[in-house]
């Protein structure tokens, strides 16, 4: 159904059931990982073992350049000691395997870890999203949703178990290099360490100088990719407009920045290697003459310090990068978890509750009230009764509520005074499922989905046989078209059944609909998109179908309701008049001034 007026106006301020995402960032903590980290399910064993692995793994490499200087020393002092050199080879190749192979298990743990957790929360984001209340989509952004069901679960898994156990392995193994260092010379040791965070300074300013430029690069992009979209998706109006040069300078103009920026994003993003490289360079220099000269170390006990260096410097520079990701990861774990901590539905502890057993389509609205802001009343004490296959109209201008009424039979939004019955059962005592299983919907804007004709048809009767999809799809007059396709009914659709017309993506809703056969319909004037002669036939379908069963028509064509049994003329959240076409026709109010404005031929001039 499309939206009325003023149903988003002010939304936030909706609760429970308006729940909004907000914007806002906690700070890292320990709960936030913990909880991150119960998503890993069984697989909480690996974590363990990423922590073991890194430690081993970097205890290895840390012991291994102290072996390697006395081994040099051994050598450079020559004699008979070939043995023990031998053996300090050996024992050597053997740190440095073992090294190779306990950091290829913290990996591959952490790749397991990283997987089984953003399963875990990809699983659980989609339970919440399902029960979550309609008017939470109303005020979220579809591509903020989504993001967070991809994008961030991504950076959670990489950030908060990849990336911490490269944060823990580094740690380790700075932590013990400066132990060794300062074992074997604390002056060399205090001499190189401000080297090392001159080094580290230097590329935190190259990071932030090359995050900032490839930001704005990126959002040129999506400035770029939106004026892209804007022109192929409305060539008609571009061309209709002789539009051309206008956009063509909008794309120039666009792409122009976008390449001045690239270049300099390319520019700052190429400085880190060569300068760090420089950096360390320039400490091997140092090391090499204060050690020999300043130090008093030994020629190997030198080659000991150069690798301590390397595995203290290569861990330091890749801190900030980790930093980053980890960072990154406690923000995007919050926007997760501010969809996960989202309220539910209101009357969730009722959804146990039975059902009808037998509907017989009385529906019952008494001093019914509803805003979707507190301070804006919309909806005021209306009431109405549908007798059991009555076919009732609802009509009237943008904002009038029309929408609003439906939404608020079938629960989308709860309402806030009166009571809503059906066949004598209050609906805020029904489950929600089975509620709106009495209701067959044929909207306005049609949805279908990736997927066979034939899949599509048996999305609200998956048990029903070919023959009753068949029957069903005769009578809404969509057999014909379905037959031509290339595969009949099992003609695959694209993503929103692009390969479809309009008028027979909403033939195939209809006949979803027929096919279900549910008690009451709903329909949203489902018969725009199609031309006379098939409206026609539809309706005669609909008449059929509707015998017996209760139906609520949105209307905008006046033309198409005027054999209904009840028509409601709503004006600002109220029933204005009420009656049937006749009766409204005499009484010469706001129905009679509609239908005489040529809404009784035309598609109404108050669409919603």
């Amino acid at each position: 159904m499309a939206g009325e007026g003023n149903v988003l106006q002010g939304m936030a301020n909706l609760a429970p059931d308006g729940a909004k995402l907000s914007r806002t960032r906690v700070r890292p903590s320990f709960t936030t990982l913990r909880r991150v980290l119960s998503y890993a399910g069984e697989k909480t064993l690996h974590l363990w073992l990423v922590v073991l692995f890194g430690v081993i793994g970097g205890a290895f490499l840390v012991v291994a350049p102290y072996v390697t200087g006395e081994t040099v020393d051994r050598m450079i002092k020559g004699g008979t000691d070939f043995e023990t050199v031998t053996v300090n080879v050996i024992l050597l190749a053997a740190m440095y395997i073992a090294a190779a192979v306990f950091l290829f298990m913290m990996q591959y743990m952490s790749g397991v870890v990283s997987a089984r957790t953003a399963a875990g929360l990809r699983k659980a984001l989609y339970i919440k999203a399902d029960r979550l209340p309609i008017s939470f989509y109303d005020t979220s952004s579809d591509g903020d949703v989504q993001a967070r069901f991809i994008y961030d679960v991504d950076i959670i898994a990489d950030g908060l178990t990849q990336g911490l156990a490269q944060l823990f392995s580094a740690t380790v193994t700075i932590a013990g290099t400066l132990v060794f260092m300062a074992i074997m010379s604390l002056r060399m040791t205090l001499i190189i360490i401000p080297m090392a965070v001159l080094t580290v300074l230097a590329a935190i300013q190259i990071a932030r100088m090359t995050t900032r430029q490839f930001m704005k690069q990126q959002a040129l992009v999506g400035d770029l990719n939106l004026v892209s979209e804007e022109m192929i998706s409305g060539q008609r109006e571009v061309k209709a407009f002789v539009y051309e040069e206008r956009a063509q300078e909008r794309f120039d103009g666009i792409s122009t920045e976008l390449n001045r920026v690239a270049k300099r994003a390319q520019f700052f993003s190429s400085l880190p290697n060569p300068t760090t490289r420089f950096l360390n360079h320039t400490a091997y220099i140092v090391i090499a003459v204060l050690g020999y000269f300043a130090g008093g170390l030994s020629v190997g006990s030198i080659s000991a310090f150069i690798l301590y260096w390397t595995n203290f410097s290569r861990p330091m520079n890749d801190l900030t990068n980790i930093t980053s990701q980890v960072m990154a990861a406690f923000a995007s774990a919050e926007r997760v978890f501010e969809i996960l901590d989202l309220p539910l539905a209101r009357n969730t502890e009722l959804e146990t509750k039975s059902a009808i057993e037998r509907v017989r389509g009385e529906v019952r609205f008494e001093n019914v009230s509803f805003s979707y802001v507190k301070e804006k009343p919309l909806i005021r004490d209306l009431s109405f009764t549908a007798r059991s296959g009555d076919k009732v109209a609802i009509v009237g201008p943008t904002g009038a509520g029309k929408t609003t009424l439906i939404n608020l039979l079938l629960r989308f939004y709860e309402i806030e005074g009166g009571n809503i019955q059906i066949d004598g059962h209050d609906i805020s005592d029904m489950n929600k499922d089975a509620l709106r299983a009495m209701f067959g919907m044929v909207l306005q804007d049609t949805w279908l989905f990736e997927g066979t004709v034939r899949e599509n048809l048996l999305f609200g009767k998956p048990d029903a046989t070919d023959e009753d999809m068949v029957r069903a799809a005769v009578s809404a007059h969509s057999d014909g078209f379905i037959q031509r396709l290339s595969d009949g009914y099992d003609t695959m659709l694209t993503e929103n059944a692009d390969n479809l017309s309009e008028g027979q993506r909403q033939l195939l809703a209809i006949t979803r609909v027929m096919l279900a056969d549910p008690p009451m319909l709903i329909l949203d004037e489902a018969t725009s998109s199609v031309d006379s002669l098939t409206e026609r036939r539809i309706r005669e379908a609909f008449d059929r179908l509707m015998e017996g069963r209760t139906g609520f028509i949105i209307a905008h064509r006046l033309s198409t309701i005027r054999n209904a049994d009840l028509i409601l003329v709503m004006r600002n959240g109220s029933i204005e008049e009420k009656g049937t076409h006749d009766d409204l026709m005499r009484l010469g109010g706001l129905y009679a001034e509609l239908y005489g404005s040529g809404a009784a031929c035309a598609p109404s001039p108050f669409p919603d």
